[in-house]
């Protein structure tokens, strides 16, 4: 009793979209915390968590939909099973995002977030023509949502909010961008199966497994050389640091992406980095003794 009871929250914070909301806030305040203003932009961060746990609660609903051949994928039938929670959940978090945002409703904001706003949208929402959304793609896709990730966790808080130079945006928003591609490259080769089913065909798909792993290889060494220029810029090696080993973690991670289906290891362990990763430097920042 006590193990089902375990096992139906952990599927509902993982379905349910808090889990990837809590991780999009994590990677949101890691930025603020590189130029030491995470506290002053709480309201910011939760904004991007809640919005996100939107998003993906959304977007698991409309899956179903694409995916109703799939009856025997267990991270469908999960899904299926707790739908109506799940879209619970989103109300709840389209509210709380609403709620949010209230103060931050201006003309100068809403032109700031439509970048990244609008692609995010279209990943979930089918208004493309044919009923498509991003996630449809094929191999574009992973290029589109990590553009938007960056947009919004990096690009804006930044840009719009703490006022920094247009260098070091264009410098932290491409080591987002690329970070968020190396995380994004094993979900493809997870779903390599299930988007050939449906007629897609991903980075994955066409590089094959060797040139995929050489493409990760590229975007580590460019994540942990944009974060160090970005590390010195605002006198905080820790933020490197920190970087480097979440970026050095995932090559055996990406490695073995092949052989594992467990979706936990995916929507948990990888995803999960985006917390980690903030762990990793306030501990390097604490134990070293680096100051802002």
């Amino acid at each position: 009793m006590i193990d089902k009871i375990i096992k139906d929250a952990v599927n509902l914070l993982i379905y349910g979209g808090l889990f990837i909301g809590l991780c999009a806030a994590c990677i949101t305040a890691l930025t603020f915390e590189l130029s030491g203003q995470a506290i002053e932009n709480l309201h910011y961060i939760f904004l991007v968590g809640a919005a996100t746990a939107a998003l993906y609660s959304i977007h698991r609903i409309i899956g179903l939909q694409k995916t109703a051949h799939l009856v025997t994928t267990e991270r469908f039938a999960i899904i299926r099973k707790y739908q109506f929670d799940i879209r619970v959940y989103s109300v709840f978090w389209v509210l709380l995002s609403a709620w949010l945002a209230l103060p931050f409703l201006s003309f100068s904001f809403i032109l700031w977030i439509i970048p990244g706003g609008i692609i995010a949208f279209a990943y979930v929402v089918p208004f493309l023509p044919g009923g498509k959304r991003i996630r449809d793609l094929g191999w574009g896709k992973i290029l589109m949502i990590s553009w938007s990730w960056s947009w919004l966790t990096a690009v804006i808080p930044l840009g719009f909010i703490t006022h920094s130079s247009i260098q070091m945006i264009i410098i932290h928003g491409l080591e987002r961008m690329f970070f968020i591609m190396i995380l994004a490259i094993p979900f493809e080769i997870r779903d390599l199966k299930i988007d050939q089913s449906l007629g897609l065909f991903t980075m994955p798909a066409k590089l094959g497994p060797k040139k995929t792993f050489r493409l990760t290889w590229l975007l580590v060494v460019l994540t942990i050389l944009l974060s160090f220029i970005a590390s010195f810029h605002y006198f905080n090696p820790a933020y490197g640091l920190a970087m480097s080993l979440a970026c050095i973690v995932m090559i055996p991670l990406t490695k073995i992406s092949y052989k594992i289906d467990d979706d936990f290891y995916f929507v948990g362990l990888i995803d999960g980095l985006m917390i980690l990763v903030l762990w990793f430097f306030l501990f390097i920042h604490q134990w070293t003794g680096y100051a802002i």
